[in-house]
C-alpha cells in the first residue's frame, strides 16, 4: 500500500508546480518571437543596429576639424590610439556633423591624467617591455609624488625625444660632475632645456635669473613642491654651474621662459 505524502510536502510540491507554470506563462508572453532565431538574441535587433548612426567614428572623423593636432598625432607613438579613447564622444554632435561644437558639447579629457594615462602605461609584468611604463611614486624621480602627465608630455605626441633641426648647432655637453643633475632637469624641461608641453624652457635663461629663481624655490618663496624638493637637493655651487650651463644654450623661439607659477592644475 502506497503511503500518503505528508501534507507539508504536498503543499510544497503544489507551490513549486504553480511557480513553474507561472514562469512558463511569463516566458511565452514576454519573450520576443524572434528570440533565438539566429542565436541568443533578438533577430529583429540586427536591422535596428544596422539602421543606427555610429557614435564612435574614429580619428579620421575628428581630424577633419582638428588640423592643429593632426601633424603631431600622425607621427607619434599614439597614432594607434583613437581620439575617443581619451576624449570620449558627444552623441548629439557626432550624429549631427553639420553642427558646431559649443563649449558644453566639446569632448574633454579627465583632469586626472595620471589615472587616464596609467590605464596603458602603468608598469605591469604582463606588458611588453617595448611599451613605455612607469611606477607611480618613482616617475620622473624616485620617492617623489608623480605629477600630472600633461606637465611634461604632449598627449598627442608624448615622446620625450625632441626633434633636432637640420643644421642646428651642436649642444654643449655639461661638465662631468653635472651630468646627473642635468639629466634630472631634462626629464621635465627637455634634453636641451627647450621646455616640454606645460613645463617652461630654461635654455638661454640669464644665470642670475636662474639662480634667483632656484633660491626662491629652495626657500619656499615660490610655491612649487616639485621644484622646491629638487632645489633643496642641490648645493649652491651646483645651482651656479647649472645656471651658466643653461645660459649658454640657445633659447627656443617660443616665449617659454622659466615660470614662477605654482604647479599646474588639471584642465
Amino acid at each position: 500500500m502506497i503511503k500518503k505524502l505528508p501534507k507539508h510536502i504536498v503543499r510544497l510540491l503544489l507551490i513549486l508546480g504553480f511557480a513553474l507554470l507561472l514562469a512558463l506563462t511569463a516566458k511565452t508572453y514576454l519573450t520576443d518571437p524572434s528570440f533565438y532565431e539566429y542565436g541568443h538574441y533578438r533577430a529583429t535587433a540586427i536591422p535596428e543596429l544596422v539602421a543606427a548612426e555610429p557614435v564612435f567614428k574614429g580619428s579620421a572623423y575628428c581630424l577633419g576639424c582638428h588640423d592643429n593636432r593632426k601633424a603631431d598625432w600622425q607621427t607619434s607613438a599614439h597614432i594607434a590610439v583613437q581620439c575617443e579613447v581619451c576624449h570620449g564622444t558627444n552623441r548629439e554632435v557626432c550624429l549631427n556633423p553639420e553642427r558646431e561644437h559649443t563649449e558644453y558639447e566639446k569632448s574633454s579629457v579627465p583632469s586626472d591624467t595620471i589615472r587616464l594615462c596609467t590605464t596603458c602605461h602603468l608598469a605591469l609584468p604582463a606588458r611588453p617591455e617595448s611599451q613605455p611604463q612607469i611606477v607611480l611614486g618613482q616617475h620622473p624621480f624616485p620617492d617623489e609624488e608623480t605629477p600630472q602627465c600633461y606637465t611634461c608630455h604632449n598627449p598627442h605626441s608624448p615622446s620625450n625625444k625632441q626633434p633636432v633641426e637640420e643644421g642646428a648647432p651642436a649642444v654643449a655637453e655639461p661638465e662631468p660632475d653635472l651630468l646627473a643633475v642635468v639629466s634630472k632637469c631634462a626629464r621635465c624641461h627637455g634634453e636641451q632645456g627647450q621646455g616640454r608641453n606645460k613645463t617652461p624652457a630654461i635654455a638661454g635663461l640669464q644665470a642670475d635669473v636662474f639662480t634667483e629663481l632656484m633660491s626662491k624655490y629652495k626657500s619656499g618663496e615660490i610655491d612649487n613642491k616639485t621644484m622646491a624638493r629638487y632645489a633643496r637637493s642641490l648645493t649652491d655651487e651646483e645651482i651656479v654651474k647649472l645656471a651658466h650651463y643653461y645660459e649658454g644654450l640657445a633659447a627656443p623661439p617660443a616665449d617659454k621662459n622659466m615660470s614662477t607659477e605654482t604647479e599646474p592644475e588639471g584642465d
